[in-house]
């Protein structure tokens, strides 16, 4: 094993010790890369949620400094799942008041679907359940008994795409998820309580003309920007 191999397999124990994916290459400072040339720290403060490791690092001019990269809770299992959710057409829209913001956003539905996840990696999805979905807000305001009489339709992964490659290592999975719901029931629990609602339900239309409007986060416009494409280019 060269120093470089040893120094690979030393960070990446450093890594799964703490269940974060690990490290697929130090990075080659002489092709232009910036390159790994040690771990200086581990920062766990928020394990519940992150982890930041500090890596000393030599960038292409030849110089040498340090390099803090965020890597996601338990990343070696998931890095989370993002949803467009399709209610009997129409995107699911979610209302929530966001701390670092200070202020209510309008988003699809995220979390972590370990079965999503799964099929993701070994390419096999099977039955899939309203719960194996990371739709918890979604169920809540939708009531369970609207939730209860969802059928699932075709569960599309959209792709892979990097939360922020400058300074994380999350690369969430992106996924479209379409709901049939008794509409009748759907109709009576919407009717009269649009003011109330954190959930909203959106055509097309309405979701292109808010993308950067109320629709401004990246989780949300990836989402949706990759649901449209897909939705755009099925044969007619």
């Amino acid at each position: 094993m060269t120093e470089r191999q040893k120094l690979l397999s030393e960070i990446n124990t450093v890594l799964s010790q703490r269940n974060l994916k690990p490290l697929h290459k130090l990075g080659d400072a002489s092709e232009g890369e910036i390159e790994v040339i040690s771990l200086l720290d581990v920062y766990d403060h928020s394990a519940r949620f992150f982890t930041d490791v500090r890596f000393g690092v030599k960038f292409p001019n030849g110089s040498e400094g340090a390099f803090t990269v965020r890597f996601n809770a338990n990343g070696a299992v998931s890095d989370g799942a993002v949803s467009d959710v399709l209610i009997n057409g129409k995107f699911a829209i979610v209302k929530q008041w966001r701390l670092p913001l200070g202020q209510w956003t309008y988003e699809v539905p995220r979390g972590f679907g370990e079965k999503l996840d799964n099929a993701r990696i070994n390419g096999k999805l099977g039955t899939i359940k309203i719960a194996d979905l990371p739709l918890a807000t979604l169920a809540r305001e939708l009531s369970e008994e609207v939730m209860a009489s969802a059928r699932i339709a075709p569960v599309t992964h959209l792709g892979n795409v990097a939360e922020n490659s400058g300074t994380s290592a999350v690369v969430p999975s992106y996924f479209m998820v379409q709901l049939f719901i008794d509409e009748d029931k759907l109709t009576q629990k919407l009717k009269g309580s649009e003011h109330h609602m954190s959930v909203k339900l959106w055509d097309k239309a309405t979701v292109r003309q808010e993308l950067g409007n109320r629709l401004c986060d990246n989780h949300s416009i990836t989402a949706l920007a990759l649901a449209l494409n897909y939705l755009d280019n099925l044969p007619h």
